[in-house]
């Protein structure tokens, strides 16, 4: 467990943090780049504006995460769960996404050109015309939801976990 007072802004960048527990902590805008976080649990953390590009982040759980403007760039983030995390404005272009689940998650403003997007799950999860998707890509045949303008999309939790 971390303390949460010294957490906000904290620099773990390439520590191996695996099955980690930051449940809801504030972790805004603290860099955890190139860190092994496999199998770590954010649920419900506020991670806003937090760096963790090229983080491993393989079957990490982000469950109702707060991940507005994070940078997930080239992350490894195959089979992580983002089920009813709000993603608006997040990065994760080039990171692999294979497996994961955005289930009810608000994408709105993200750059989700990852790779292995095709084998992600979007069912119910909300976004706009500043969504970027790879060429090609069709996120409403994946479940996902055209939103109209940027406000918050609020689906009750157990709808979407």
């Amino acid at each position: 467990m971390f303390d949460q007072d010294n957490l906000p802004g904290a620099n773990l960048d390439g520590l191996s943090l695996h099955r980690a527990q930051f449940d809801g902590l504030d972790a805004r805008a603290t860099t955890f780049t190139g860190s092994d976080l496999r199998n770590a649990s954010f649920i419900e953390a506020d991670l806003t504006a937090a760096d963790m590009r090229g983080a491993t982040l393989a079957n990490a759980l982000f469950n109702g995460a707060r991940l507005r403007n994070a940078d997930l760039s080239r992350a490894l983030a195959a089979s992580a769960d983002f089920s009813g995390a709000d993603l608006r404005a997040a990065n994760l272009a080039e990171a692999d996404i294979g497996g994961a689940v955005f289930k009810g998650s608000n994408l709105c403003g993200a750059d989700l050109r990852a790779r292995r997007i095709e084998k992600a799950e979007f069912q119910l999860a909300m976004f706009n015309d500043s969504t970027r998707w790879p060429a090609g890509f069709d996120p409403v045949a994946q479940g996902a939801v055209r939103q109209s303008d940027d406000s918050a999309f609020d689906v009750p939790s157990e709808e979407i976990l």
